[in-house]
């Protein structure tokens, strides 16, 4: 079955959006702090910085692990790409839940998007079209 997307051109499509993220985290603290009405810090900062750097880092992983390693081995080592995107959405579910901030549309929408990208990483990964022995 021919799938809607590779899995390398998922890996970069995943390493786009964490990039973007990390991006928001490193540069973004006052306005993130604004936007959930919390008292902006040199704590929260740290914190916000810390968070974007590492999700920089998992996009560097994510984008040049396709060029790295076979499509065979890429599509075995898809499921630890599962496990970081499923903690990566389970971490605001669990912050929202608990009343960390206000649910808004766009949690909604960010929870949908990392979902679709789970569910086509999976799907990619298994694809048998893109076996090449």
């Amino acid at each position: 079955m021919k799938w809607l997307i590779n899995l390398p051109t998922l890996y970069r499509v995943i390493a786009i959006i964490h990039l973007l993220q990390g991006l928001f985290f490193l540069f973004g603290g006052q306005n993130i702090a604004d936007q959930n009405n919390w008292s902006y810090s040199v704590g929260f900062a740290a914190m916000a910085e810390h968070h974007g750097s590492t999700l920089i880092c998992i996009s560097i992983f994510f984008w040049f692990l396709p060029s790295l390693i076979s499509i065979k081995e890429l599509r075995k080592i898809s499921i630890l790409g599962l496990a970081v995107q499923a903690i990566l959405i389970l971490m605001p579910i669990y912050h929202a839940l608990f009343g960390y901030f206000e649910i808004d549309p766009s949690f909604y929408i960010m929870i949908a998007v990392l979902t679709l990208i789970m569910v086509l990483f999976y799907f990619a990964s298994k694809a048998e079209s893109e076996v090449k022995i």
